[in-house]
């Protein structure tokens, strides 16, 4: 693995443990938000003699799939970043003089054959769906060495990001859905 790929796996672990508290926090405002919601859509639907009174229902099962989406990415990540940041790392002496058979200059020629390959990988974007986000992640499992270096890439960070952003959306619309359902409820 290139100095890269270890400086990666020892800033991704801190960042996702930096992120734990945050993220247990949005997947609770979001789960609480989107279970009322789900709760006040059954309660309506069954109360109701309409069939569309279990569109609230609906909705809130569309809102809840993104939210368990991120909850396993989060927890899948949780897992493969557990033990990276305790490996160690041993640099080597600094005024080495370099000689044709040097391994101080074979692991510099290896690190920018890694760099070159990576930034090759960067410029391609074949995705039709967020194309720069999956080249990025393609270039980081190169830098890294690959899925045994750096398990956590091996999921597609796209649906992460994208359930990310949906849980976001989820809080305040799970909110104003149980508001209204409670409200159709209560006008009957």
């Amino acid at each position: 693995m290139s100095a890269t790929g270890d400086v990666l796996n020892q800033v991704v672990p801190a960042l996702v443990r930096l992120a734990r508290r945050p993220g247990a926090t949005l997947l609770l405002l979001a789960s609480v938000s989107v279970g009322a919601f789900a709760a006040l859509g059954l309660a309506y639907g069954l109360t109701s003699a309409s069939g569309a009174a279990w569109v609230p229902l609906v909705l809130a099962g569309v809102l809840s799939a993104p939210v368990a989406t991120l909850a396993v990415r989060r927890h899948r990540l949780q897992v493969q970043t557990e033990g990276l940041d305790a490996r160690e790392i041993i640099s080597g002496n600094r005024g080495v003089v370099v000689r044709q058979d040097d391994p101080a200059r074979d692991a510099l020629d290896e690190e920018l054959e890694t760099f070159s390959a990576a930034m090759a990988e960067s410029t391609l974007r074949t995705a039709r769906f967020l194309p720069r986000v999956e080249a990025a992640q393609r270039t980081a499992r190169l830098m890294a060495g690959g899925t045994v270096q750096a398990p956590y890439l091996k999921d597609d960070i796209r649906i992460t990001l994208v359930a990310l952003l949906a849980t976001l959306a989820a809080v305040p619309l799970g909110s104003l859905g149980a508001i209204i359902t409670a409200i159709l409820m209560l006008s009957r």
